[in-house]
Formats: structure tokens, C-alpha cells, sequence
């Protein structure tokens, strides 16, 4: 995997073709009969995949960390070498047994590898297939449902009925990917509803607030005017700093299921998020700032949505946000995050309706009929004049997030109105950290849910 990762670019910059990759990876490395053609290839794609993510080529296989350990004698040899391996990878193929030609389900807590190696170095060596059998802790909950019916699709002996099924194995734990569509009861899958035209259900996220919002545009959707802010609610996250992964991603998993609740609620057939998510990254010298923007993925929230919302027949999208803080906050009445989303949700509807410019159409005395807070030049020429106006006056045109103050009881009680003007709710289970916030008084009456079967 390191080599092909070294090898997905040519020493001036440009891209080898994966089939290059592969054949120099082979060259190298199937006259030492460590694995068979089918491993070096998963290996070769893995690298690639890598190359892509970082084009730089300045990953360190096995940390930074661990190689400043490694450097400073505080950890042996061996112990380097075993941290720079990576889990061994095995791409799914629909034309194998089971769905896979290196390894198998045989059922919900056993996996049997299959490894062909050659015993003498060369073309002439003759293969010899080594077998390995890995026992799995046993699953509850939704986690179980899903392992028992993949096992029972694995096990299927015709091709038409087999599936793609992935496996990553590491030191302490097996990774198994496949398409959810594929099983038939999937536990997170829910009825479709009929989706309502011109709604759409916007996302902002910020390292501490998450901000939900429906919007409803039945007229022009490049016009503000005619945009409605139906409902909108705040995802307090407050998860400490030294969060476990698996902690994050059930808090994570919670919010999502809150966005498709809502998004269900109101009938709206699509969820739309900013693009770009993945680059917001901080490294500079400010520890707390580099904590507070780093401590949970952006990308695991967004895969982790598209999957959930997929189950639940909802689209996801994704817009340019720009400037949707400050047009947010200028237009609709809701906490930053909220009014962000919904502006967000807006260029949703637009991109839908095909209009290609997402920014809002921006009249005469817009700015001036929206904001009611302050007096901001009516004749400018556009939203970014508009952005930088309100920036160099140093106006607060964020509304402000409500937040329970410490000390303050029964934020865990459905429908408690807090003096905060906000009925605060907690995200998930006691041990799950995380809060909601919803207006005391909800805009608008709820629609009446059509599903179709």
C-alpha cells in the first residue's frame, strides 16, 4: 500500500493510471510470495485512493507521532514497522462465493480468510492457499439485525442474489462494508413520504452547534421574500475534547436522525448541506481554536447522513455556502446557525428549481427592508459589498444561540421552556452528550404525513 501510495504520481507531478500502479506493484513484490494477485490489487487501489485524498505525498504511514517516538528512541524498531501496517483490505466482488474472493462471512461472528502464497519465490513456485479463522464478538441491537441478514445474503448460492461485501482487517478489529440498499430489512429504514415541492431541509455546521432548518419557497426561490421559515432547531454537541471516536459517532448519528425526523415532519424530499466541508481544517498555532474545529469529522456526518437519509428516500445535496451567515441573519429570525440553514435550505430549493446562481436576487433597497437592527447602505451593487459593508462597520448581526446556563435543572425533560425562550431537550440517552433547542412556540402547524407503499 505504501509503494503504490509513492508510485500514484509521476516524479513531475502528473497521475499514473491505477494499471501502472498495479504492474509496478507486482513487479516488486509477487517474487517474495506474501500475497496473492487479488490482495495486491485491493492493496494498490487502497494506496491510490490515498494518493488522491493527499496528493502532497507527505502522509506518514503510521503517525507523525509515532514517528517522532520512533526518532527519539522511545520505541523499538519492530514496534514502528508494526505500527506502519496498515489493516489488511479486500474489495467486494458480486462474482465470488459470498461475495468476496480473499474472505467470507460464514455467519454472524465468523470470518474466514483465504490467502493464496507461493512456497518457492517466482513464476514456478506452486501456490499454496493458507486459511485463517477469525471469531467475532457476537452483536446486539441493530448492529446484530444487520450482521444476521448479511450473513443470510452471503450465504446465497446463486449470483443474482450475491452482494459486494468489503472487509478491513486490523490488529483488534474488522471493518465490513456494503451497500444498505442491498438488505431488504434494514433496521434504519423507513417509509418514504411524499415529498412536498419547494421544501427542503437546510444544515449548518459549526464545531459546536449544528443548526436545522425547513424552508418552504412556493413562489420565486431566487427571491428571500418569498422564502418561509417553517421550523428550526439547535444542536448543542458539547462533547469534550478527548471524545472517543465511538462516542462521537453515536452523538453524530443522533443528530442525523434528528435532521431526517424533521426533515419527514415537514415533507421535504431533500436535505441540503455546504460544500466543502471536508477541507475545514485548522493547524495554526492557537491549540484551543485547532481543538474546537478538529475534534469531530465533518466527513463521518455528512457519509453518515447520506446513508440514513438514502434509507429514508431523502436526497441529500450539496450547495456553495457563501455569505449565507450574513444573508441568514439579514432575513430570518432564528439563532445564527438556524438562520444560516435556512438560507442554505434556500439555495437547496433553487438549485432544484434550476436556477444556477445560488446567491438570492438582490433588488433595490433589499438589504434595507431586511435589516431591522441597524442602518446598512441600500445601494449596493452585491451581496458581497453587502458582507463586507456589515463587516467593516463591525455590526453583530449574528442572533445570538440560546444556552442553558450552568446549574439549571430539568434540560432533560421533554418540552421544558427554559428561560431562554427555547424548550431544551436532550440529543440522545443520559450518557450521550449533547443538546436540542426548539422554539417554545412552533411556527407552523404540522403536515399531515402521506407515505406511499
Amino acid at each position: 500500500m505504501r509503494t503504490a501510495y509513492a508510485n500514484a504520481q509521476h516524479p513531475e507531478g502528473s497521475k499514473r493510471s491505477e494499471k501502472d500502479v498495479r504492474e509496478l506493484v507486482k513487479s516488486r513484490f509477487t517474487k517474495l510470495g506474501l500475497l496473492d494477485s487479488w490482495a495486491m490489487h485491493c492493496a494498490t487501489r487502497a494506496g491510490v485512493l490515498k494518493r488522491k485524498l493527499r496528493p502532497e505525498g507527505d502522509v506518514v504511514f503510521g503517525g507523525r507521532a509515532g514517528f517522532e517516538r520512533r526518532r527519539k528512541n522511545l520505541i523499538s524498531n519492530d514496534e514502528w514497522k508494526r505500527m506502519r501496517l496498515h489493516p489488511f483490505v479486500s474489495y467486494g466482488d458480486s462474482q465470488k462465493v459470498r461475495g468476496n474472493q480473499n474472505i467470507q462471512l460464514i455467519d454472524e461472528t465468523t470470518i474466514v480468510v483465504k490467502i493464496g502464497r507461493r512456497e518457492i519465490g517466482g513464476r514456478s513456485g506452486r501456490t499454496v492457499t493458507q486459511i485463517a479463522r477469525l471469531d467475532l464478538a457476537k452483536m446486539r441491537g441493530a448492529a446484530a439485525k444487520i450482521m444476521n441478514q448479511l450473513a443470510e445474503l452471503c450465504a446465497q448460492p446463486e449470483k443474482a442474489q450475491r452482494i459486494n461485501v468489503s472487509y478491513s482487517i486490523g490488529d483488534a478489529h474488522v471493518s465490513i462494508t456494503f451497500d444498505p440498499s442491498d438488505l431488504p430489512d434494514h433496521p434504519q429504514r423507513r417509509r418514504p413520504v411524499l415529498p412536498k415541492k419547494g421544501r427542503a431541509l437546510g444544515i449548518d455546521l459549526n464545531p459546536n452547534w449544528i443548526g436545522l432548518a425547513v424552508a418552504s419557497n412556493v413562489g420565486d426561490a431566487a427571491k428571500i421574500e418569498d422564502t418561509d421559515l417553517l421550523e428550526h432547531a439547535l444542536v448543542k454537541l458539547d462533547m469534550a475534547v478527548d471524545a472517543s471516536p465511538e462516542l462521537v459517532r453515536e452523538t453524530l448519528a443522533a443528530a442525523c436522525d434528528r435532521a431526517i425526523s424533521m426533515a419527514r415532519k415537514h415533507r421535504c424530499g431533500t436535505i441540503v448541506l455546504e460544500k466543502g466541508l471536508g477541507k475545514l481544517r485548522s493547524s495554526g498555532k492557537n491549540r484551543s481554536l485547532n481543538r474546537l474545529l478538529n475534534y469531530w469529522a465533518r466527513n463521518v456526518f455528512v457519509q453518515m447522513l447520506t446513508r440514513r437519509a438514502r434509507l429514508a428516500g431523502i436526497d441529500v445535496l450539496e450547495v456553495w455556502a457563501g455569505y449565507s451567515s450574513t444573508i441568514g441573519n439579514l432575513a430570518f429570525d432564528a439563532p445564527d446557525a438556524c438562520a444560516s440553514a435556512t438560507e442554505i435550505a434556500r439555495r437547496g430549493i433553487a438549485r432544484l428549481a434550476g436556477i444556477k446562481d445560488v446567491l438570492p436576487a438582490l433588488e433595490v433597497g433589499c438589504v434595507s427592508r431586511l435589516w431591522k437592527n441597524g442602518k446598512v447602505p441600500a445601494e449596493l451593487g452585491s451581496w458581497q459589498d453587502v458582507h463586507r459593508s456589515i463587516k467593516a462597520a463591525k455590526i453583530g448581526y449574528r442572533r445570538p444561540h440560546p444556552d442553558v446556563p450552568i446549574g439549571s435543572k430539568g434540560s432533560d425533560v421533554h418540552g421544558t421552556a427554559m428561560f431562554c425562550g427555547h424548550a431544551v431537550v436532550r440529543l440522545g440517552r443520559r450518557h450521550r452528550p449533547g443538546l436540542v433547542f426548539r422554539p417554545t412556540v412552533t411556527p407552523v402547524k404540522r403536515d399531515a404525513v402521506i407515505r406511499t407503499f
